[in-house]
């Protein structure tokens, strides 16, 4: 059995991209027998480095929490979220097809929208961007991961951007 701190990020309280890796197939085959939809989102914190030197660590692991926290409190608990890198989470959403998502998308947009004028839990403004994927029959986990985070990394104001991959 892992222990807590393999599954749980200390920082964060959300899943480790370690554990996520490990489940991952679990609910890839649950949604395939049971013909769910799956969805993935990318929210990517931007400037991060920049934000972290300049607020300093304890602002930085302030942001970290509070953004994990919020995150999870607003997704189901059938969905999975983990930190995916120190400036990015990665959430699975497990039943949701892209109307669900960007459904989502637009709750976690007005939730985390005073957080780019400072006005989240830390006074230092702070962007997020999102990208969102749908995992279909005949694509493989990789390639949805990957079109939302290149989705995430490719959003430009303050529309989520969604990226349909490619079957390899």
């Amino acid at each position: 059995m892992a222990s807590w701190a393999q599954i749980r990020d200390p920082e964060t309280g959300v899943y480790t991209r370690e554990f996520f890796d490990e489940i991952i197939g679990r609910e890839l085959e649950h949604a395939k027998r049971h013909g769910h939809v799956l969805s993935v989102i990318s929210f990517l914190l931007l400037e991060w480095d920049q934000l972290a030197a300049t607020a300093g660590p304890a602002a930085a692991t302030a942001l970290l929490s509070s953004a994990g926290s919020t995150l999870q409190a607003n997704l189901r608990a059938t969905d999975l979220l983990c930190r995916w890198a120190e400036d990015e989470f990665v959430a699975l959403l497990v039943a949701a097809d892209i109307e669900a998502c960007r459904q989502k998308i637009r709750l976690f947009g007005s939730l985390f929208r005073p957080w780019r004028d400072g006005k989240g839990p830390v006074p230092v403004p702070l962007r997020i961007r999102v990208g969102a994927a749908m995992l279909e029959e005949g694509l493989e986990f990789a390639a949805v991961l990957q079109a939302a985070r290149q989705a995430a990394r490719d959003q430009s104001g303050e529309r989520p951007a969604f990226n349909a991959p490619r079957a390899s």
